[in-house]
């Protein structure tokens, strides 16, 4: 089998680099099995005077369909990572994927693997190790001719994990003519503050050799050669035109120790400087099941744009269900195992002025038919009664042994303000004002949309929650419209009844 496979690549690629992109580009006849997959692919470099290797995942119509040319996906790996890392199994045998190829919503695309060393996909700042130079003057030209893509940029995306987040960033960054689209999953980069932290041999060994400032502190380590590559210092307000001509997607884990502070910043930033883009925090680290998860929403992203679509709308990963609830009175809903006979815990749902029904929408989302944990949802409008007061309230009608807050829409402000009274604080969509401060002795739940008003606040209780040592869980979700608030309540659902 191994013989066949290789009789058949170089029978491919001799015939068909003669072809050149404009020709008549297909797979030879052949009597063997085809194999979607294939490993060590070899193109020697001019630009950097040595063979580059890569992998490639063909479609499964490629030699059925002779005729037939297809969008390119290039996929880059991490640091200590190869070309092989990747593994076409991750897309082959991916269940979310091929569910999503046999929806329809991932066309047939080829997928192209290629050896990035640990350059962090860039030119080395002494000129003399030209890898990006080499991708995009030699790589793309070369997959181009030797495969049957459709050679435009409209019909060309990348994406990669950890220091290929870094690459699909930076490549898409200094070369939006030829990706349309990148997706960064878990970038490996940091921020000035954290940079200059690192330890010597860190920076020197995995950023100085590239970017320069070797054997230098602090501040030294900043170079402009370094701002040339890094977004911080290059998405502003005057390259807006250029970089906006890509679509970006950035995702990254809320365990990650370090990347997400520099990859909720930037996001931050975009927002600041009203760069369309699209955001994920999800629950992970760095690992690739977080990656491979991602791809579920990644690979249709693409497929969406490279396919003329127009603004990205799907959502359909984020469903929720509205539990059939009956409030009291008082507008409460206890669980079905609270009788009053024994305390339970009570959770306040504060908000600004909503009205009944979509507070109630938004504890049905919370309900849960099968706990037998005693707890009771309540209401709590703060036009009405301030924190403490609507503690009291409660409190002389439903027995309580303790106290979660809920914060809706304009509450988070009070809510932290009066953080000692409850064990958990959970904060869906809201603004938090302009003290935001963790307390490591309490546990924080947040989520927002991507496009959300209090994307700065939730951004920032995230970096306290990091500095200060607090237990937490932040989301970010896609935006999509009326029931945001909704889908935002579902992602932290199971941190109210644990």
């Amino acid at each position: 089998m191994m013989r066949s496979r290789i009789i058949l690549l170089a029978a491919c690629i001799a015939m068909l680099i003669s072809c050149g992109c404009s020709g008549e580009r297909k797979l030879p006849e052949t009597d063997g099995t085809f194999e979607r997959y294939t490993q060590d692919l070899v193109m020697h470099s001019e630009l950097m005077g040595t063979d580059i290797k890569y992998s490639i995942l063909l479609p499964e119509s490629y030699v059925s369909d002779k005729e037939k040319a297809y969008p390119v996906v290039y996929m880059l790996h991490g640091l200590g990572d190869t070309h092989n890392s990747w593994n076409g199994k991750y897309l082959t045998a991916n269940p979310k994927i091929k569910s999503l190829e046999a929806s329809g919503k991932i066309s047939e695309m080829i997928y192209v693997f290629p050896e990035g060393f640990t350059t962090y996909y860039c030119n080395y700042y002494t000129g003399k190790y030209r890898y990006m130079d080499m991708f995009i003057e030699e790589l793309v030209p070369h997959i181009d001719a030797n495969f049957r893509t459709i050679p435009n940029r409209e019909h060309r995306s990348i994406t990669g994990y950890s220091m290929g987040g870094f690459g699909a960033m930076v490549l898409a960054e200094k070369h939006p003519e030829t990706f349309l689209c990148s997706a960064p999953l878990s970038m490996s980069f940091r921020t000035d503050a954290q940079y200059m932290a690192e330890s010597q041999s860190g920076w020197d060994g995995q950023w100085g050799k590239i970017f320069g400032g070797i054997g230098e502190p602090g501040y030294g380590r900043i170079t402009d050669y370094y701002k040339e590559h890094c977004p911080f210092y290059q998405f502003t307000p005057e390259n807006k035109a250029t970089l906006s001509q890509v679509k970006w997607f950035f995702t990254c884990g809320d365990d990650e120790e370090q990347l997400l502070i520099a990859n909720d910043t930037l996001h931050v930033q975009l927002r600041d400087n009203g760069y369309p883009h699209e955001f994920r925090v999800g629950n992970g680290a760095h690992t690739s099941s977080y990656w491979m998860e991602a791809l579920g929403e990644v690979l249709p992203f693409f497929d969406h744009y490279m396919n003329g679509g127009q603004a990205w709308p799907e959502s359909s990963w984020d469903p929720y269900t509205l539990q059939e609830v009956s409030p009291d009175q008082n507008g409460a809903i206890p669980s079905i195992a609270y009788t009053g006979a024994e305390p339970g815990t009570g959770v306040y749902f504060f908000h600004n002025g909503w009205d009944a029904k979509k507070v109630r929408d938004v504890m049905a989302v919370f309900f849960s038919t099968n706990t037998k944990d005693l707890f009771i949802f309540l209401p709590c409008d703060l036009t009405q009664k301030n924190v403490e007061e609507w503690i009291a309230y409660y409190e002389g009608t439903y027995p309580q042994n303790g106290h979660v807050a809920v914060g809706l829409e304009g509450s988070g402000a009070g809510i932290l303000a009066k953080e000692a009274a409850f064990s958990r604080l959970v904060f869906v969509d809201t603004k938090l004002g302009d003290h935001i401060v963790a307390n490591p002795d309490k546990k924080y739940f947040f989520t927002c949309t991507d496009e959300s008003a209090c994307y700065a606040d939730m951004g920032a209780l995230y970096r306290s929650c990091k500095r200060n040592g607090a237990e937490f869980q932040y989301r970010v979700i896609n935006a999509t419209g009326d029931a945001d608030v909704l889908r935002c309540a579902n992602k932290l659902k199971s941190y109210i009844l644990y």
